[in-house]
């Protein structure tokens, strides 16, 4: 990019004076950079005085003090300190400063505001792009406080503030407002915050919740269709209601006395029911899960518990004294947390029953893979009846009616319960599959919800909710057999089991609740499993801004309102361990290499592009039951045959961690697109997952933070900058690559050589090669795999 600017006043010293530059950045229409005075003699701009820095907030200086710098910046400084501005590296220097800046732990929280993340990396790419030595002007009061012996993080900090004030965005840089390819809270472990979790689920679920939806009651809660019991607890706990309210009911409200309510009615009208209501006292009654739930229902027992577990809940509820319209969303998104959990520790369940009681209003909700919808508020004295209904329900519900997974046959044998799936193979001939140990599941709600077991006879049983707007895995797979493609789990059984549109038959769907966003309530930042991250915004919410209203959204009625999804069981063959789970460097390339050799097959004799690389789609395999192959590549969920057209899902495809920059920036996917997947995969598997499968030496420690934590950090666009930027040059990648523990040495001249052959071979003018070359794809395939194999032949 050749960076315009308006001649500038500068002395023989360097000082910039008053006259206005404009930068032209990509996604800005310019960053004007506001005319700076003559400087005084305590000014940043005047060489040898003593600088005077943008002023800190209280809230900044907290988190500086919170998140400290430590050594980030040492090489950095060191390299500063040994060249000038006449250097040609000097730029390369202060892009590096720019770009450590952005990716520690202080910046991934103080920098959030205003988008100071991208404008700090646009500014990087102008100095890696930029000739004009005056561009330079700008940095020296940032690299005159960094290469100080005497600095401090707060005087650092100051100075890029500083930096920033001189810069005005004209317009917002462009975002992208889609679902993202998957779900971002399934990355976030139980490390994580209730602020960034709640912050992850608004942004799964804001598009895709509806309120007081036609028919909720009456298909859910229909008194007609109980039996002779259910009709007797319904006209005996009516009696309660004396015309005008529930008699009974606090007239305060609190936790405590409604508590006592509820259970003074089950314990009168539904003491002979087969689940009961709980509480919880205390967040650790839940163990090492997190969460404390204000009331929920179980399967009732004549055992005396105080610890409980989220696999055994049926029902979520929440409590608050009084009702506010500008509490809704933080009181649905602490409801849809639990909810999370529950899914969480039965995956394969279809959908999740939860309620809320605010003062007298409640409000039913269902939470399945496509969203949530409602009954909607209703006052549970005006409308005794729905009351009556919910309590009743809700504690003889049978499972199908629960959403339990009732495709699963359960089965006591001795002193073990066994489950079983009972399933058609590719012959026709029915078999039964026993589920042994779970491989993998999603933690998301809003997902496809894909878990997975082995059954012990080197087999796995994949559940998943597919879109059926993308070819079906089973037609995928039927074409990788015809086609003889090598290096793919092939199909062993298959059943649909149930859609989305089935469960909610009968509904009437108004358009989605329109959420009226408080930037400052929620984080919209994607955290990769296993981080240990920070909320990067405050938890309060002003009424005002937090009100919602059912208004247009943009939806259509009904089915076309939300995203139909297809719920089926797969067996598929050979089974084999994700690749995270890699003991040694050798099965880690060894996988890693035949994964790329599979995609290879996949891709040419197949024609089939998979679209969706990332640890969990890689397994080691036995190379006696996989054709010699090592690794693996499973789930064709969001595979595409080249040549079909757009499927008309409403998601991009692949995982952000691993997404390509092209991918992020919604260019067409090609082969290319997933070798830069997998290239970030074994960059991800040495940095982070590698400290925890035992590679790191005694004296060593796991980093505090990751660099890789920009990876899923922000829009879509943040993203693709980060990705951008640490593969600009081979420093940023020995960056990155200085968070391998030393026993992965051996791994950083592979990493080096893949870069070489992915972004550098067209690199021209200083800009990295992002796009997919032209011709045969084996241009690509053949040096990677040679790579993998000249390092793996010198282990």
């Amino acid at each position: 990019m050749n960076s315009s600017f308006n001649k500038a006043s500068v002395k023989s010293s360097g000082v910039f004076r008053a006259t206005a530059i404009k930068i032209p950045i990509a996604g800005f229409s310019a960053l004007n950079i506001r005319p700076i005075p003559s400087p005084p003699l305590n000014s940043p701009g005047n060489p040898g005085s003593k600088t005077q820095l943008w002023p800190l907030s209280e809230q900044q200086q907290k988190i500086v003090a919170k998140h400290p710098l430590g050594d980030t910046l040492d090489s950095i400084r060191k390299k500063l300190r040994d060249s000038n501005e006449a250097d040609e590296t000097h730029r390369d220097h202060i892009a590096d400063l720019l770009q450590a800046l952005c990716g520690s732990k202080a910046g991934c929280v103080i920098l959030i505001p205003d988008d100071g993340i991208l404008r700090l990396l646009c500014m990087r790419m102008e100095v890696l792009d930029g000739k004009e030595t005056t561009h330079l002007d700008l940095f020296r009061p940032l690299v005159r406080v960094v290469v100080d012996d005497n600095t401090n993080d707060k005087a650092i900090w100051a100075a890029v503030f500083s930096l920033l004030n001189t810069l005005t965005p004209r317009t917002s840089p462009p975002t992208y407002t889609g679902t993202p390819g998957k779900t971002s809270s399934n990355w976030l472990d139980d490390s994580a915050t209730r602020e960034i979790v709640e912050g992850e689920l608004f942004v799964e679920l804001k598009n895709c919740t509806f309120r007081k939806v036609g028919g909720f009651i009456d298909k859910l809660f229909n008194p007609e269709s109980w039996r002779d019991e259910q009709k007797a607890m319904l006209g005996k706990i009516m009696t309660e209601h004396n015309g005008a309210a529930w008699t009974g009911f606090p007239a305060t409200p609190d936790e405590k006395p409604v508590w006592d309510w509820l259970r003074s009615l089950e314990e009168r009208f539904l003491a002979n029911a087969p689940y009961k209501f709980y509480t919880t006292a205390a967040a650790s009654q839940f163990g090492e899960q997190k969460g404390q739930v204000d009331i929920f229902i179980q399967a009732r027992t004549t055992e005396v518990t105080t610890t409980f577990d989220f696999k055994d809940i049926l029902v979520v509820g929440e409590h608050k004294k009084l009702y506010s319209s500008g509490r809704f969303k933080a009181d649905f998104l602490q409801l849809a947390r639990y909810v999370r959990s529950v899914f969480a520790a039965q995956p394969t369940r279809r959908f999740v029953h939860a309620f809320s009681l605010c003062g007298s209003q409640m409000e039913m909700w269902i939470f399945d893979r496509a969203g949530a919808y409602s009954s909607g508020p209703f006052d549970i004295h005006k409308s005794p009846d729905m009351f009556a209904r919910a309590f009743i329900g809700y504690l003889t519900m049978d499972p199908d009616a629960m959403g339990l997974d009732v495709f699963t046959e359960r089965v006591i044998e001795g002193n073990n319960q066994q489950n079983y799936v009972t399933l058609n193979d590719t012959n026709g001939k029915q078999r039964r599959f026993r589920l042994q140990k779970q491989l993998y599941k999603q933690n998301a709600i809003m997902c496809r919800g894909t878990t997975c077991y082995t059954t012990g006879e080197n087999e796995v049983v994949k559940f998943a909710w597919a879109s059926p707007k993308r070819r079906a895995e089973v037609e995928l797979l039927t074409q990788v057999k015809e086609r003889g493609v090598k290096g793919v789990a092939g199909m062993v059984a298959y059943h649909r089991i149930t859609t989305i549109a089935e469960i909610r038959k009968g509904l009437h769907f108004p358009k989605a609740h329109r959420f009226r966003d408080d930037s400052s309530s929620t984080s919209t930042s994607t955290k990769t499993s296993g981080s240990k991250s920070e909320a990067t915004s405050g938890s309060k919410r002003k009424a005002t801004l937090d009100a919602t209203a059912n208004s247009v959204s943009g939806s259509t009625p009904n089915e076309d309102a939300w995203e139909q999804r297809v719920h089926s069981c797969l067996v598929l063959s050979p089974a084999g361990h994700v690749i995270s789970r890699f003991g040694t460097i050798k099965q880690l390339l060894e996988s890693m290499r035949d994964a790329i050799k599979a995609h290879r097959s996949l891709y040419v004799t197949g024609d089939i592009l998979h679209r969706d690389i990332s640890p969990n789609n890689i397994i080691m395999t036995d190379p006696k039951s996989a054709d010699g192959f090592k690794g693996n590549l499973i789930d064709l969920d969001m595979a595409k045959v080249r040549g079909d057209g757009p499927s008309g899902a409403r998601q991009i495809t692949g995982t952000v961690q691993f997404m390509a920059i092209e991918v992020l920036r919604k260019v067409d996917h090609t082969y290319r697109h997933d070798l830069e997947s997998f290239f970030y995969v074994l960059i991800w598997l040495c940095a982070r997952q590698s400290w925890s499968n035992g590679f790191s030496g005694k004296d060593e420690q796991t980093p505090g933070m990751s660099f890789l934590d920009r990876w899923g950090n922000g829009n879509l666009e943040n993203i693709a900058m980060n990705k951008k930027g640490d593969m600009s040059s081979q420093d940023m990648l020995e960056d990155l690559m200085d968070q391998f523990p030393k026993s992965l040495d051996p791994v950083k001249p592979l990493c080096l050589r893949i870069r070489k052959i992915l972004f550098s071979p067209y690199y021209q003018g200083g800009r990295i090669f992002l796009g997919t070359p032209e011709g045969d794809p084996d241009q690509l395939y053949r040096p990677i795999i040679e790579a993998y194999d000249e390092v793996i032949g010198k282990l």
